[in-house]
């Protein structure tokens, strides 16, 4: 137990270190850092921390990355809103006690309009994007608590100007005493570097996590609480049943979004994921994921 102290301790001290006030609400820039990268995960709700296994663990947080057992890769695409795309893909390697991973991040826009003042109906077009180059590490301390942290490449384009920072993620886990409930803490987004926009200096909007799954029989439950460096805090719950051996059902709600509902299917190490949020503030997106894994 008193390693467990010590770990969350560190991990909660290096955000607060990084985080500030609530002053900046609303300022921090590469606003794509906030979406997760798994469709389980958001057919879940967005439950995250201590509830995703395998290669999803890169992006919610490092530590998972000590409990994979095979090697894997994941494909995700996102359709955020009408024409904001996300392509990810994914790796993961397992190790003795410990687990190493990777991926990248792709975001792109269609055309957009520009206007000015002296021609508001508009005069072409840009585009907008950005880049994420992930590479996590995950280490086992004992059966009971796992840490681990990960390395961002930041990458935003707006129309001709270019951005790039650097971040970092740091996370842990705790087996509890209580058979299949599982508690993490995370923080996000570290900025080892700001994002400069021509002369302006922008932070990345770091994040702090905890949360906490259980599993029961055939049943998935979870919570995240977050706290954003420009937004209030945030709740995530949700869960997943398992109908059958290859098919599981999830629902969830996301503070942020709204209901979400998910599925996946899998079938000798091939796994297909699939998630739907409906609101009426940006209309429905869709996250359909497939992942493989190798002995």
């Amino acid at each position: 137990m008193k390693r467990l102290i010590l770990v969350v301790s560190i991990v909660m001290l290096i955000g607060n270190s990084a985080y500030g006030s609530d002053n900046g609400a609303g300022t921090s820039v590469a606003p794509f850092l906030k979406l997760g990268a798994s469709a389980k995960s958001a057919g879940i709700g967005g439950v995250s921390v201590a509830i995703c296994e395998g290669v999803d663990g890169i992006w919610s947080n490092p530590a998972l990355l000590a409990n994979i057992e095979l090697r894997e890769v994941l494909f995700m695409r996102h359709q955020w809103l009408e024409e904001v795309n996300f392509n990810y893909l994914a790796a993961v390697l397992p190790l003795k006690n410990q687990g190493i991973g990777a991926s990248i991040n792709l975001i792109s826009t269609g055309d957009q309009k520009r206007t000015t003042y002296s021609n508001p109906d508009g005069n072409g077009s840009f585009k907008t994007g950005g880049m994420v180059l992930t590479a996590g590490y995950g280490r086992e301390i004992n059966n009971q608590i796992q840490v681990g942290a990960s390395a961002k490449y930041i990458n935003q384009k707006l129309d001709d100007k270019t951005g790039t920072g650097i971040g970092v993620d740091i996370g842990s886990l705790y087996q509890t005493q209580i058979d299949g409930l599982v508690v993490g803490v995370v923080v996000q987004n570290i900025g080892i570097s700001k994002i400069t926009f021509i002369e302006k200096e922008e932070k990345l909007p770091l994040i702090i996590k905890a949360g906490a799954g259980y599993r029961i029989k055939n049943t998935l439950m979870g919570i995240d609480i977050s706290k954003p460096n420009d937004n209030s805090v945030q709740f995530n719950l949700g869960g997943q049943y398992q109908i059958t051996p290859i098919i599981d059902i999830r629902a969830g709600y996301d503070s942020s979004v709204g209901i979400t509902a998910g599925f996946g299917i899998s079938h000798q190490n091939l796994t297909l994921d699939g998630s739907y949020l409906l609101t009426d503030e940006v209309g429905s997106t869709f996250r359909l994921s497939a992942s493989k894994k190798f002995r």
